[in-house]
């Protein structure tokens, strides 16, 4: 990937909603507490900035994956494109010497996990990248032209930084983060070109009606996006979060539970693909929403037993989860633990319920893929059906 920036960058339209990051930015990034799945109202500090911008997209020097067909909804769509993102991932850790995709510098948490205080103290990080419109300007998630990003000129300010964290584990931004995220740039080009490509959309999850047109516009992002509820959505599949943060952030009771990130200087180091403790029973990336037989639309995918989202395994293998095999693992683990471990921890911020954005209608109880204990070291099943 080429990025040309210019000497001067700034945005030059006003903000869509009020917000304290000042006039570049869009709306708030986090999402809507209504009980329903989150939607990012535009993405708050989303700014378009005029610059100059080259991105080789599709097409990567090392690695490229395969294209595979994928139509008729029905989730078998879903199962192929969950196996391209595996190929993606894996072309990207190759190229990177083994690394996850992300965006958060490793040792945020050596300076607080304040994003304030780690630009104007440690560097300008790298910026969270979108694409570019059909007018050439670049969208993205800055973090603002403070401290060390102060001769950048990027608008936004370091209010983003939430969306920078793999996840949030409290404030306004709770239970949102960048495991939201594969087609940003850095990931997306090992796959396709646009940020609404239907490579990074379900045909069963509602975003998808509008995404075919926007697949073959010329411009790679698009705000407000026709066709788009809100005119802007995430990709229909989630990172697993806990396997993108430092396994000692959900480590497990019977080792002192959990530690908040900005309780120890390399919280954020993202473990290398290669740590994977059990490949095919930890989680890599899975159907954000309970997309087919769900009681209700806009249902995350933990919200009841008979969920059964697909779902990326570190091994590469892909198949359905039902969220009631999910639960009974973790009861069997948390029954024979005498610390009370599970396969996932119900001891972070979330409280004991754990990641539920949007409830359950049936009680269930498990934060699958989310919150999974000691991260990559960890498994989010006993056994594969």
């Amino acid at each position: 990937m080429s990025l040309l920036l210019a000497p001067s960058l700034h945005a030059r339209f006003p903000s869509h909603a009020p917000s304290p990051s000042g006039p570049t930015a869009l709306s708030s990034p986090r999402p809507r507490t209504s009980g329903r799945l989150s939607r990012p109202q535009a993405a708050r500090g989303i700014s378009r900035v005029d610059v100059l911008f080259g991105l080789s997209a599709v097409a990567v020097i090392a690695c490229v994956a395969v294209t595979m067909p994928m139509r008729g909804g029905g989730g078998l769509d879903s199962q192929f494109k969950l196996a391209e993102l595996a190929q993606a991932n894996d072309c990207y850790a190759n190229d990177f010497a083994g690394r996850q995709f992300g965006v958060m510098p490793a040792n945020a948490g050596e300076y607080g996990d304040n994003g304030a205080t780690f630009v104007s103290s440690a560097w300008c990080p790298r910026q969270l990248y979108l694409g570019q419109d059909s007018n050439g300007a670049i969208w993205g998630y800055f973090l603002g032209s403070g401290g060390f990003c102060g001769s950048s000129g990027f608008p936004g300010s370091v209010g983003n930084w939430d969306v920078y964290r793999p996840i949030n584990f409290s404030g306004a931004s709770a239970g949102y983060g960048f495991f939201r995220m594969p087609n940003a740039v850095g990931l997306r080009e090992y796959l396709a070109k646009n940020f609404y490509s239907p490579e990074f959309y379900a045909e069963d999850d509602p975003t998808y009606a509008g995404v075919p047109a926007l697949a073959t516009a010329p411009s790679e992002f698009t705000f407000p996006a026709p066709g788009i509820p809100g005119g802007y959505e995430n990709s229909s599949y989630c990172f697993s979060p806990a396997a993108m943060l430092n396994p000692g952030v959900l480590r497990a009771r019977a080792d002192g539970g959990f530690q908040a990130p900005a309780s120890f200087a390399d919280s954020y180091r993202s473990p290398a693909v290669s740590q994977c403790a059990y490949p095919s029973l930890k989680t890599r990336m899975c159907e954000y929403g309970w997309y087919r037989g769900a009681p209700d639309e806009g249902l995350a995918f933990n919200a009841g037993r008979k969920s059964s989202p697909f779902t990326l395994f570190f091994d590469g293998s892909v198949q359905t989860v039902t969220m009631a095999k999910a639960e009974a693992d973790d009861i069997i683990v948390r029954e024979g633990s005498k610390s009370g471990d599970g396969l996932w921890s119900d001891d972070t911020p979330f409280g004991a319920d754990g990641w539920r954005p949007t409830g359950s209608v049936d009680g269930a109880r498990t934060s699958f893929h989310i919150l999974t204990t000691n991260g990559i070291l960890g498994r989010d099943l006993l056994t594969r059906e």
